[in-house]
């Protein structure tokens, strides 16, 4: 099949229109259309079907998507491949991460390559962990700092460090000189969470089923900056690691105490893809991201 074909069909497809998959590929959405069809002709049978909002796989595409997104990762891969041989790190290294270790891992992280291996270009995705998760294992992201909670350890991460959860309010919202808030209080408290499978959510609903405590949910939100608006202007709380919040706590815009009795701790993991061999550029910006963490953050800002 036309490599240019099967490159238009799944920009068209993740689009879901095509006027937006042609300008992701920067060409005319003639050109896109004419793709498309040429490929549907080669297959024999359609691969979208129209809707009101644009354009929806068939049964049929569904099934081809993946497995061309598959093969086409692993082709760029291994183009990518065969030029490192014998030389620098270079390519495109795609990083998940989530809010809790964007600041100031990725400014940090793009400063270290930028000067230690100019050939080398970050493409960085923010999301919860179960967001990065799936494509993670699908190939379309190189490596991903997650969060983990409990004893819980997956084969092929390795544990970067552990920081405590906090409970997030409005300022002024706990006494003068409190530090800790037992979990049992946290019950008493209107909260903003993110919905199910997020994984402090689920760690939270296991104390909650351990200690016979019913949290009080008033909002749900999958967006950080979401959930510190619902904090700052709608009075509720949260639970946050330090480093999501340092500035708003200096500002006073908000306050905060330790999690305690159970505390819920979260271990920031750095895992890779299974999906291919990491490559040279790979192999490089996991090392940065280990020796930031290590040397700067935990002793910083993290702590």
């Amino acid at each position: 099949m036309n490599l240019r074909r099967i490159e238009a069909f799944l920009a068209v497809a993740e689009a879901g229109n095509i006027s937006r998959a042609s300008a992701q590929l920067e060409v005319a959405q003639s050109v896109v259309s004419r793709h498309v069809k040429a490929l549907e002709a080669e297959l024999g049978y359609g691969l979208f079907e129209r809707t009101g909002r644009g354009v929806a796989l068939t049964p049929a595409g569904r099934l081809l998507a993946p497995r061309l997104r598959s093969s086409l990762a692993e082709m760029q891969r291994a183009a990518i491949e065969a030029g490192e041989l014998g030389d620098q790190p270079h390519g495109l290294v795609r990083v998940g991460v989530v809010p809790a270790a964007i600041w100031p891992l990725v400014g940090l992280l793009y400063q270290r390559v930028a000067e230690r291996f100019p050939r080398v270009r970050l493409h960085f995705v923010e999301g919860f962990g179960n967001a990065l998760e799936e494509p993670l294992t699908r190939g379309e992201l190189d490596l991903a700092v997650i969060n983990r909670y409990g004893r819980l350890h997956h084969h092929g991460e390795e544990r970067l460090c552990t920081v405590d959860s906090l409970v997030v309010g409005p300022p002024g919202a706990f006494g003068k000189h409190t530090r800790e808030l037992a979990f049992k209080s946290l019950a008493e408290l209107p909260l903003v969470l993110a919905s199910k499978p997020n994984g402090l959510r689920v760690a939270l609903d296991q104390v909650c089923r351990r200690t016979g405590v019913q949290l009080r949910v008033a909002a749900e939100a999958d967006s950080m900056l979401t959930m510190k608006a619902l904090v700052l202007q709608g009075g509720l709380h949260t639970v946050l690691p330090r480093q999501l919040v340092h500035e708003d706590l200096a500002q006073g815009a908000m306050s905060a105490v330790r999690l305690v009795k159970p505390s819920v701790p979260r271990t920031l993991s750095l895992a890779t893809s299974s999906h291919h061999p990491g490559t040279l550029a790979t192999r490089a910006v996991w090392r940065e991201i280990r020796d930031i963490v290590a040397n700067t953050l935990v002793h910083t800002v993290w702590r």
